[in-house]
This record gives structure tokens, sequence and C-alpha cells, in this order.
């Protein structure tokens, strides 16, 4: 029998904010995470009809978050020297764009609950102020009548 006792001892695994792939930085799994789960959103817009005559949604959600609350996901993240990459890391990761846009959608769909919603446009913006990273959504979707609008109930 082999003897057990000239193995290494297990060592706990410690989550990166931003890793290193090629040519840039990838933010981790649990810092993504922790931006939308810490995250105040405030949302505005509404209806209007477009100079094509189609019903249109024109709206804005801005995702805030404060660094703070990041702190233990990325432990550098009051450094100056993090937080360039950082925000990079977040403004190029499909991930984070794709939670911002669905969730940009569903405070629209939230708005405009007796429509349905075509194939949004959108712009997303990413910028730190101070000790905040702010997520900017702007959105227009086309507005069609849902069925269910025209059911009584």
């Amino acid at each position: 029998m082999p003897a057990f006792s000239k193995l290494k001892p297990i060592v706990k695994a410690q989550r990166h904010a931003l890793r290193s792939r090629g040519h840039g930085w990838q933010i981790s799994r649990a810092l993504e995470e922790a931006i939308f789960r810490h995250a105040d959103v405030l949302s505005e817009g509404g209806a209007r009809v477009a100079a094509t005559g189609q019903s249109t949604y024109f709206g804005s959600t801005m995702i805030s978050v404060e660094l703070t609350r990041l702190a233990v996901y990325a432990p550098g993240v009051r450094t100056e020297a993090l937080l360039a990459p950082l925000l990079n890391a977040i403004d190029g990761s499909v991930r984070v764009r794709l939670r911002a846009m669905r969730l940009a959608r569903a405070e629209a769909a939230r708005r405009v609950h007796r429509r349905t919603l075509g194939t949004l446009l959108c712009e997303i913006n990413v910028r730190m102020t101070g000790k905040h990273l702010h997520i900017d959504v702007d959105l227009e979707v086309p507005l069609r009548v849902s069925s269910r609008a025209t059911r009584p109930g």
C-alpha cells in the first residue's frame, strides 16, 4: 500500500476578480454575480409613436453598484491600478452586457405589460464615478398588441 502521509494538504482555492486571458482580462463569475446581486436599478421610459407610425418603447436603465460592495470579490478594487483593468474587463464582458440588456428588457416589459416587445436595439455604456460602477442601458423596442390584451379579464 502507498504511504498517504506524503500527500500535500488540501489547498483552498481563491477566487480572483480578474483573470488574465491572453491579450486582456476577464472577470470571474463570482464578481459578475456580485455586480447584479448588489445593484441598484433605476429605469425610466415609455411608449411613443415613432416617425414611422410604429408604437415604440424608448427607455433607459441605470444599474449602479457601490465599489465597496464588490471589495470581497475584488480585494484590490480600491486601488487605482486595478480600477482601469476592472472597468475594461466589465465593459468587455459579454455576460455582463447580456445580463444588463435582459434586465433592461424586463423593466421595459414591466412598464408596457399589455404589449408584446419586438427585437430591441440597445446601447450599453460602462463607467465609474467616484465610488460607484454604472452600467447604463438605453433601449428602443418596437411594440405590438398582445393577444392577451384583447381578451377580457
